[in-house]
């Protein structure tokens, strides 16, 4: 596999990864996991392709080659949140986010070992959807400022 990522991330997703990034100070796999990802994706102003996970996007993925199973990928986390929701605030949930269908990542976890996740397919991704808006955010990390006019960041 190679080291470098395929990843796929909407402005939106890429401004909710900054906060979170921004957040976070203990060196763990997650934030090893989330710098990696910041600065290996593409970032897709337009037109994300259909097949990549998105946040609100439902997906099937398998862990290690085991059962597949099907979740809502959602932005924050929660004890209270139903077993079908997995969070970006997790290794899981953001080692899935920017992958596109067909895809793997090897995501180091907590206890130092290799977890092999695996995307078989998108279910739902709303910026699939013919007419649906692109999703932008208020939140914005400071480094970052878009550019409307252009559909580029600056930063």
């Amino acid at each position: 596999m190679s080291n470098r990522l395929q990843c796929y991330l909407t402005p939106n997703d890429h401004a909710v990864l900054r906060e979170i990034l921004d957040q976070t100070t203990s060196d763990n796999a997650y934030r090893r996991l989330l710098r990696r990802k910041l600065a290996q994706a593409e970032i897709t102003p337009r037109n994300v392709p259909d097949d990549v996970v998105t946040i609100n996007s439902r997906v099937t993925f398998c862990v290690d080659a085991g059962v597949p199973r099907t979740a809502n990928l959602v932005r924050n986390d929660g004890q209270d949140f139903p077993n079908y929701t997995v969070s970006v605030e997790s290794l899981l949930g953001l080692g899935l986010l920017g992958l596109g269908a067909g895809r793997a990542i090897a995501v180091e976890t907590e206890a130092g070992g290799l977890q092999k996740i695996n995307v078989i397919g998108i279910d739902f991704q709303a910026l699939a959807l013919p007419g649906a808006p692109m999703v932008t955010t208020l939140t914005l990390s400071p480094r970052i400022r878009w550019d409307r006019s252009q559909d580029v960041a600056q930063g």
